[in-house]
């Protein structure tokens, strides 16, 4: 096979993996991803914010928008002390998590 068609099929091999739905997180993935920090770790309640956010997946959803809004309710909740607990990129990161996973199991639909 010439060069340029080898690149050429590379590249569309590689945007299809791209598009394909990914499989979703593990319970341990999901929470081993979630409760490594990223250098130093001031938050005292990792393991605490990973469960609460792993608990979202107890729950079935319609869709990946209603999964996302339960994630979004762990961070947004007003009685949420997390944050005072130098806390706060905990719940940005296992925000972030907890979105991608509603993405992997709630696939937009075509």
């Amino acid at each position: 096979m010439p060069r340029p068609l080898a690149l050429a099929a590379l590249v569309v091999l590689g945007l299809l993996a791209a598009c394909a739905a990914q499989k979703p997180y593990s319970d341990a993935m999901f929470y081993g991803n979630c409760i490594m920090p990223f250098g130093a770790d001031p938050c005292d309640s990792d393991m605490e914010i990973c469960q609460t956010y792993q608990g979202v997946f107890a729950t079935a959803y319609p869709d990946a928008k209603a999964c996302n809004a339960a994630c979004d309710r762990i961070a947004l909740d007003p009685g949420n002390d997390y944050m005072w607990r130098n806390c706060g990129y905990m719940l940005v990161h296992g925000g972030n998590l907890c979105a991608q996973q509603c993405q992997r199991l709630y696939p937009a639909q075509k």
